[in-house]
Parts: C-alpha cells; structure tokens; sequence
C-alpha cells in the first residue's frame, strides 16, 4: 500500500504531542506503547483527511494546477518547515519533559532510552497500522461479496457492522479474556504464598493467630501481609514514649465455598468481639483494593496517634489487581464494603452510646471508591461515622465527582474547598488541612472530619472517559504542584497520555503520583483532633495528645518504613 503523505505528517504530529509533558515520568515501554498507539491514529486521520479530498474535491470541479517545478518546490518547502518545527518541538518537549520529571521526582529516561522507545513506538505503530490495513482488505472483501446481492450503500453498512462484530469479538472476547485470565492465575498464587519476612502473629489481638477463628490460611497472601506487619505495643511506646496498647487488628479472607460475603462480614464483627475492639476507642474500617491490600500508611499512623487505643477490620473480596476489577466487575467491591460497613456499624449501634467506640472509614484507590459507595451522599457519611480518609481517590467515584461539582467558585479542581472546608476539605498536601491551595485560610473544622488526599500528579484521580474529548479544569488551572505548567491538552491524546502514567504511578516518590507516604501521619492527627493548637485537643474522641512533641511525625514515619522494611510487598 502506498504511503500517505499527510497520515505521516498526521503520524508525527501525534508523536510529539505522545512526548508532550504529561503527569508523571515513564519508562521507555510506556513511552512506546503512548506513542505508538498515538502516531498510528494520527497516521489514520491524516489519511482519511487526504483520501476524503482526493474523493470530493475533483467532484467540486476545483482543480489547481501548477507547473511540475513550483509543485516540487512547494512542497519541499512546506516539509522542511515543518520537519524544522517538528525538531524544535520535540527538543522542546525533551526539555519541558524533565522539567517535570523533577517536580514529581522521578528520572525519567535517558537519551537512550528515549531512543529506544522512540523505535519500539515505530514498531508498535507499524504493527496497529497493519492490523487497520488487514481489517480494510477484509471489510472491501465482505463488501465485493454483499454488492452483489444488494445496493451498494447497504453493503457498505453492512460491513461495516461485520467489522465492528469481529474486532469487538476479538477484542473484548478473545484478547481481554486471555488477558483477564492470565493475571488470575498468577494473582491465584500470589493469594496463595506468604510473602518473604511476614510470619504467623502470636498475639491474641491479631487474626490469624492461633486464638482466632480468622485461620491463616484463610486470610490469603494481602490478609497475611496485612496481619504480619504492624506495630506492637511495645513498638508504639519506643516512639511515644507513653504507655500504649496492643493495636487490635482483624482480617478475614474471602469466602470459601458456600459461604457468602455476609458471613465474611460476620466472622469479622466475631473478631472483634473476640478481641475486645469494641472497647476501645476507635474502630477503623479499611476497605481492600481489588487484591485484598490494606496500605499500612492508613493504618499505622492511627496506631500510634491512638497509642494503640484502637482496631482495623477489613476483608477479602476478590484477589485479583484492581484494574481488573475495574474491568471485569466493581460490583463485587461495592457489595462487600456495604456489608462490611453495615455489619460493624449494627454492632456498635447496640452498645450504649456513651460506650460506643468512634466509627472511621478509610481506603485507598479501588478501596477508597468501593468505601464511598456504602454512603447516599456526604450527608449520609457525616450522620454515621465519626471520620474518613480517602486516599487517591478514582476519577469515576460519584461522590467524589458530587463534592468538587460543588466547590467555591475560585477554588481549583485538584484541591476544591467546599462549603469552606466545614466537614470536608481536600488536601494536596498536609498545609491545605487549614488553608487552601493559594494560602487563604478555611473556616472552622468541625466534626466529623471527612479528608480526601490527592496529589495533582496522581492519574487514578484524574483519568476518565471524558479526557476523551472534554478539557479537565485541572489542566487549564496551572495550579502550582507537581504538575508540568506545559502539560497541554490534545483531544483523545490526553486521554492515553494519562492511562500510560497510571502504571508508573505507585512508583513515584512518596506526595506524588498514586504514593502517599509521611503525609498521611498529619492528616490522621486532623481527623482525631489531635493537634495541639486546638481547643480541647484529643477530647473529643477520650484521646490524649499531650505526648505528641514537634518531632512526632517524623519518628512515626521512621518506625512505619522501619517495619515495611522487615518484610516484602505481596
């Protein structure tokens, strides 16, 4: 097939916007598979632009002419202008590129890398482009068969229709499944090991030690880690310095065979019976991701601020990444917090008010939206719990959407003020607890106090369907953060660009992209009131902050990377 002069111009057009600054830094896989997905649909456009005119323009009775000369040097004019602008714009980006890199803290590629994803972009395009070409050869076959026995508009119809049929079957019923059915089985052996580092907990506070019901078994490779990590008492008090308790943890793996998401739960709430979690004075419902993860950066601060005075429950609900789910079923994670959070909640409702522990909720990507749905609205969380921290929340959760749909007029997308942070307020970095993004300070807190963490440069807070073809306020807000102020948007590019940085994003340093770190140890002491200069600091919830010294947060963010380290990741 002949080559299109304008689908090659189309072609590097798309590619240096593909190499434009986006949110995070990538590799030179995820520059190839962004660029080259990107340049051969610009290849495409551009030659449906040429073969359109090349089919309408002569029936318009338009016709330029000129000689064969001032052709030739017409267009070797127009292509070294614009190879020349295309230079300028690529060095350009380069530069803008790792101009960025440092705002998030990451490397980045090298010359040579760049190099080699430039060439696996070329190889991936031509392999697109001829997939496209063999759907056209059989789509110009089916329709020289249908024309035979019909007009010829319905024919092209048709084919048409045939085409979608077949690359939808292959697609979604072929390649997915392969896909989807290759990471189950390898996260079917992950659930099944226990990582290097986590032994079996002997403390009766902990599922999965020998006192509980909770087997270790059962819990699974996330509910392991989960029960395996931690501080103990004695942990707590070596960085306190105050007498503290063993932090209550529970776990329950998911449901064997006849068994139900109901009696998951219900194992769990037996649990915490077992361990005395109703008696303390907080309960902290975190709810996994797709895989069963709890991270510990939501869960050890609590800890320590409470001086162990506290309990974690969580479940199992799939085992698989949660990419997954969110390809294959959400409803599966939004069904288990529900009955997760509905089972605690009866339990605590039947102890005496003035006994009730304090209620709060928590999650992390998949896990932070599936906790969102148990609730009606924010009205809904405020009357029954006594806090929440969302971490990295996903773009398509609908209360997320709800609350910044209704921020200040004057408050940006990536860190909205709403209803001037009375309940709510979102937080980029620990600084926006008390003043937002330009400085201006919010009003009184009061509680329940309800904290959505987002970094500007995380894309599971800013991806979704409408990148496609609508441009995000957070784009156009040039916020200082950890964003590129280049960051340009490009219809439908934007939209890979962005899907390509989620892979990356747990990679990232911590406070940027997908990884919260540190700074979740402030955010917690904000949710319990913790803070010294607040009035009666630490009464609302029967705690004492009176221990919590101007080097705390940095001691407890030692003794949570200290123990991360004793053991691997699932």
């Amino acid at each position: 097939m002949d080559i299109s002069l304008i689908g090659v111009v189309g072609a590097l057009v798309m590619y240096g916007v593909s190499v434009s600054p986006s949110l995070l830094a990538r590799s030179w896989q995820w520059h190839a598979v962004a660029s080259g997905v990107l340049s051969a649909v610009g290849y495409i456009v551009g030659l449906t632009i040429q073969r359109f005119y090349a089919l309408v323009v002569p029936r318009l009775g338009v016709e330029i002419t000129a000689p064969q000369s001032v052709s030739i040097a017409f267009r070797a004019v127009l292509l070294l202008g614009f190879f020349l602008w295309f230079l300028r714009w690529l060095l350009q980006s380069y530069r803008e590129r790792k101009r960025a890199n440092r705002l998030v803290g990451m490397r980045g590629e090298t010359l040579g890398e760049y190099l080699l994803g430039t060439v696996c972009a070329f190889i991936l395009m031509m392999a697109l482009l001829g997939v496209a070409w063999g759907l056209q050869w059989v789509g110009r076959a089916i329709v020289s068969v249908l024309s035979q026995w019909m007009y010829m508009v319905f024919a092209l119809a048709l084919s048409l229709l045939i085409l979608v049929v077949i690359v939808y079957a292959l697609t979604s019923q072929v390649l997915l499944k392969l896909g989807i059915n290759f990471f189950t089985r390898h996260a079917r052996k992950m659930n099944n090991r226990t990582a290097k580092g986590i032994v079996q907990p002997q403390v009766p506070e902990r599922s999965g030690s020998p006192q509980s019901r909770s087997s270790w078994r059962a819990v699974g490779g996330q509910g392991r880690v989960f029960l395996g990590r931690g501080p103990s008492r004695a942990d707590i008090e070596a960085v306190t310095g105050c007498a503290a308790m063993e932090p209550i943890r529970v776990y329950a793996g998911m449901p064997e065979e006849g068994q139900s998401l109901q009696s998951t739960a219900d194992l769990v709430v037996e649990e915490l019976h077992r361990t005395g979690a109703f008696d303390r004075a907080v309960i902290l419902i975190a709810t996994s991701t797709g895989s069963g993860w709890v991270d510990e950066w939501q869960v050890q601060p609590l800890e320590y601020l409470t001086r162990g005075n506290c309990a974690t429950a969580s479940m199992q609900y799939s085992f698989v990444p949660s990419s997954i789910n969110f390809l294959t079923d959400l409803d599966v994670s939004e069904e288990a917090a529900v009955i997760l959070f509905e089972t605690i909640r009866r339990a605590v409702d039947e102890i005496p008010e003035d006994r009730r522990p304090a209620l709060f909720v928590c999650g992390e990507s998949l896990g932070a939206y599936a906790s969102q749905h148990v609730f009606s609205g924010i009205v809904d969380v405020l009357s029954r719990t006594d806090g929440a921290l969302w971490v990295g929340t996903p773009a398509f959760t609908p209360m997320h959407a709800e609350l910044t749909a209704i921020r200040h007029r004057g408050s940006p997308e990536v860190a909205p003020v709403v209803a001037n942070g009375r309940h709510v307020r979102f937080v980029n970095v620990p600084e926006n607890l008390w003043a937002d993004v330009y400085g201006r300070e919010l009003g009184d807190w009061n509680y329940p106090r309800v904290v959505y963490a987002q970094h500007p440069s995380d894309p599971v807070v800013w991806w979704n369907s409408e990148l496609v073809w609508h441009k995000p306020d957070w784009i156009s807000e040039k916020v200082d953060g950890d964003v590129s102020p280049h960051m340009q948007y490009t219809r439908g590019a934007t939209y890979i660009q962005v899907l390509v940085d989620m892979p990356v994003a747990g990679t990232a340093p911590g406070g940027h992209g997908h990884t919260y770190h540190e700074e979740l140890i402030p955010l917690w002491e904000a949710i319990l009131g913790l803070r010294e200069d607040e009035k009666n600091a630490g009464s609302h919830f029967g705690l004492d902050s009176q221990w919590i010294q101007d080097d705390t947060h940095e001691k407890i963010g030692r003794a949570i990377r200290d123990n991360l380290s004793r053991s691997e990741r699932q």
